[in-house]
């Protein structure tokens, strides 16, 4: 049977349609998979995990983190200074004070708000008899007792400096105002008793 010419065109055109939207849609199926795979996000390493946290935006949570860490340093060296300071004044209070011109034990009385008694002597008479006045002082309350030879005189030079003490014996009686009073040559026990119990 002949086909007209016309007819043959149209078939041809038809036939090379098809082949041209079968190889155009195989194309798009090939191409589809490797468009997808370029896209997809990667996962995340185990290194990029620990080091950000583990959560979306890790550098600002572990800068965050270095604040909250540094701000508790800073709380517990303050908590320490806080516990430090009645440590330090309690081993203050046990450690003897220190005066230039008195010995640490007459400086430790002053500071401890005692009376204090200066007892200055040579080892004549009168010295002996004031020794025992000021040795009855020892049981007031409130009162320290120092005995010290007259050539030691220098040792208590801030108590005694402004005073003139220009021989023995002598007694320094000094109050827990800090004021000083000196007595030379023989006191008996009633007197230096109440100029004690009135320096209290």
């Amino acid at each position: 049977m002949a086909v007209s010419r016309p007819l043959l065109l149209t078939l041809v055109g038809a036939m090379l349609m098809a082949a041209t939207f079968l190889a155009a849609r195989g194309a798009r199926t090939a191409a589809e998979p490797a468009s997808q795979a370029a896209v997809a996000p990667p996962a995340p390493s185990p290194t990029q995990g620990n080091f950000a946290g583990g959560k979306p935006g890790g550098a600002k949570g572990a800068n965050q983190r270095d604040a909250k860490a540094g701000e508790s340093a800073k709380s517990s060296a303050e908590r320490a200074e806080a516990a430090t300071k009645p440590a330090e004044k309690a081993l203050a209070e046990r450690q003897p004070a220190k005066v230039v011109g008195l010995p640490v034990p007459v400086a430790k009385a002053l500071a401890n708000k005692k009376v204090v008694v200066l007892f200055f002597f040579q080892n004549a008479a009168d010295d002996d008899a004031t020794g025992t006045a000021v040795n009855s002082l020892r049981d007031i309350r409130g009162v320290k007792v120092f005995r010290d030879g007259i050539a030691k005189l220098a040792n208590y030079r801030a108590v005694t400096a402004g005073l003139g003490v220009a021989q023995a014996p002598a007694v320094v009686v000094v109050g827990r105002d800090r004021e000083a009073q000196l007595l030379e040559g023989y006191v008996d026990e009633a007197t230096l008793t109440q100029i004690v119990v009135d320096a209290r």
